[in-house]
C-alpha cells in the first residue's frame, strides 16, 4: 500500500452538518385567531393578550387580559359574565371573544 491509500484508510469523515432551522415564515405564529403555537392551556399571559388583539374588533381589549393576568388556563374558564362584570365589556365584544374561547376548547 501507498502512504497515500493509507491516510486515507485513517481518515474520519465529519458527520453532516445538522439540518437548518425552518424559516421564520414556517413556523406558526398568532398572527390569526386559528393560528397558535402551542396548547391554550400552555399559554402565558402574554401570549393570551397577543391573541385576543387577533380577534376582529377586539384589538383595543388586549391590555385588560394583561392587567387581568389572564393566562392560557384562566382563558379557557372565562364565560360571558366574567368579561361583562369584571373587565367591564360590552355584550358584543364579550360573545365574540367566548365564542372564539369555545372553538379553543374544541
Amino acid at each position: 500500500m501507498s502512504p497515500a491509500s493509507t491516510a486515507s484508510c485513517y481518515q474520519t469523515s465529519s458527520p453532516p452538518p445538522p439540518p437548518p432551522p425552518p424559516p421564520a415564515s414556517a413556523l406558526p405564529s398568532l398572527d390569526s385567531p386559528g393560528c397558535v403555537h402551542s396548547v391554550p392551556t400552555q399559554w402565558s399571559v402574554g401570549e393570551v393578550s397577543q391573541f385576543i388583539s387577533t380577534l376582529q374588533g377586539c384589538e383595543e381589549l388586549a391590555p385588560q387580559f394583561l392587567s387581568q393576568e389572564i393566562d392560557g388556563q384562566a382563558l379557557l374558564l372565562l364565560k360571558e359574565e366574567h368579561l361583562m362584570s369584571t373587565m367591564n365589556m360590552k355584550l358584543g365584544p364579550a360573545l365574540k371573544i367566548c365564542a372564539h374561547i369555545n372553538s379553543l376548547r374544541d
